[in-house]
């Protein structure tokens, strides 16, 4: 049997270290290898999404090797079908990212072995069995972000005004290296939250086993402090309010690629922690807390749409959108729903395709006009038809257009909450989407269909050679997966009616 969920892990770092040994100056060199590794790993999660066998459901295709036997870990690697779902998603992500920043000169090389090595985790996470080694993937998949953003990013600068000016200045705030720090404090406080959650169910079960984990039967008193643990621990990097405040300035300061990987991909591991780690593994805590989630969740869906409607910037706009569609996710899990659980995590495949596109015209309309403010740009269609279609297109599944990815998840997830019988849930949701039209529509016809283009912007092109890979790659799977559902519902389906009853039971 080939080993396919090792391959798709490794071939990152196997990339990554060849790339070490790759000329500075070879650029053309460090693409292919860095598109190479990215196509391996794609390729990998279509032969798993059709080799997993839908009707038996459960883990597939496992591998397993000891670590360290004397503490019983191991590197034990399986597949479920959320798994499958969120496999494709990353390849699909990394394969377009490579394309969105086929034109970086800036020390390209040493950027494309720290997103290889951060894809590597992502990967890790999500086919681990093994809770000490899905830490350690998830840290290797959080810490790169740090030197991406600080060196590759982009600075845009707070005016400092009010009583913490003299803080605003000294923080820098607004600047890439704030942006990079800052992400990485509050992640780290984060993972020292998941670390102390996971320890405390390897104190009582004995094991690190994920499946043996899931047959264990953990005291009430341990499960009502830990599963918040892991909730604030997993949650910070889902965005959960109030620890989202990294998020938004993260994702405007970083490199196209890695705003695309880190609100595609890197946001849906600590919403993946939350539910396949917190809810099934400690279902007591997971059902007490619920109504604290969902509430939280309506907080993040409504706050998130709000603060995107306020912003000039237009990265930000995607920032705070990703704050808002992630609160869809937690408010999904939090119906403890059939409905729900399957809207949450196809609104992970939904919103990472859609932010990935949004990520990658941003960068393409920065690129050439030199500016993301949204009222200073106007008429862009004229000159640029292909990024406006685009940028509509992943428009309209922000804001739920039937036919379109985001539609078929909030669609759930809304459906999910009225079944649990929290109306208030579901009408406030509703009332995000609605909040969400208006932003998005607004941008969309202000830079695109607006007066202009001004003189200044006259020069402008539309997508050319390898940026449209990215755009057309996004845009067909955002079209495709809201038109036929079932291509990853029937995946992530029964992996919810396995995990469900576990946590109901």
């Amino acid at each position: 049997m080939i080993p396919w969920l090792s391959i798709i892990v490794l071939s990152p770092l196997v990339a990554a270290t060849v790339l070490l040994f790759v000329p500075a100056a070879s650029r053309a060199v460090t693409r292919i290898v860095s598109l190479a590794a990215s196509l391996v790993s794609l390729a990998g999660s279509l032969a798993v999404a059709y080799a997993y066998n839908i009707a038996e459901g459960g883990y597939q295709l496992r591998e397993t090797h000891v670590l360290i036997g004397a503490l019983g870990i191991r590197y034990d690697v399986a597949v479920d079908g959320w798994g499958v779902a969120l496999l494709l998603l990353t390849g699909i992500t990394l394969f377009a990212g490579v394309f969105a920043t086929w034109t970086l000169e800036d020390r390209d090389k040493d950027f494309y072995i720290l997103l290889l090595t951060l894809v590597a985790g992502v990967f890790g996470v999500f086919v681990s069995l093994d809770l000490f080694v899905l830490f350690l993937f998830y840290e290797i998949a959080v810490l790169p972000m740090y030197l991406l953003i600080g060196i590759w990013g982009s600075t845009k600068k707070v005016e400092a005004s009010g009583p913490f000016a003299f803080l605003y200045r000294k923080m820098d705030v607004g600047g890439r290296e704030y942006a990079a720090m800052k992400l990485t404090l509050m992640l780290l406080i984060g993972s020292a939250f998941i670390l102390v959650g996971i320890l405390a169910m390897r104190q009582e079960a004995g094991t690190f086993d994920m499946l043996a984990l899931g047959n264990a039967h953990f005291s009430r008193s341990m499960q009502m402090w830990a599963f918040p643990a892991l909730w604030l621990g997993f949650g910070t990097l889902a965005g959960v309010f109030p620890f989202h405040t990294w998020s938004p300035d993260g994702h405007a300061a970083a490199p196209t690629a890695v705003s695309m990987l880190h609100a595609g991909v890197l946001m849906k591991l600590g919403a993946f922690g939350v539910m396949r780690i917190g809810m099934v593994l400690l279902p007591e805590g997971a059902q007490a807390w619920a109504v604290v989630v969902g509430g939280v969740a309506v907080i993040n869906i409504v706050y998130g749409a709000l603060g995107a409607m306020s912003q000039k910037d237009l990265k930000y706009v995607v920032a705070y959108s990703s704050v808002s569609h992630m609160g869809v996710v937690m408010l999904g899990a939090a119906t403890l729903t059939v409905n729900g659980w399957n809207g949450a995590i196809f609104q992970m495949v939904a919103h990472g395709l859609m932010t990935g596109l949004f990520f990658a015209l941003v960068g393409l309309i920065y690129n050439r006009a030199h500016d993301r403010e949204i009222f200073r740009m106007g008429g862009f269609a004229s000159v640029m038809p292909g990024v406006a279609v685009f940028f509509t297109i992943a428009g309209l599944s922000s804001l739920g257009m039937p036919g379109l990815a985001g539609f078929v998840a909030e669609f759930l997830v809304f459906l999910g909450a009225w079944e649990a019988g929290q109306w208030v849930w579901a009408l406030a949701g509703i009332v995000g989407a609605w909040v969400t039209a208006i932003y998005v529509l607004r941008a969309v016809r202000a830079i695109f269909w607006g007066e202009g283009p001004p003189e200044r912007y006259h020069h402008l092109s539309d997508a050319k050679g390898p940026e449209w890979v990215a755009l057309i790659t996004l845009g067909a799977c955002l079209i495709a997966f809201g038109s036929c559902p079932r291509l990853v519902l029937d995946y992530i389906d029964v992996a919810t009616n396995t995990y469900l009853p576990m946590v109901l039971k």
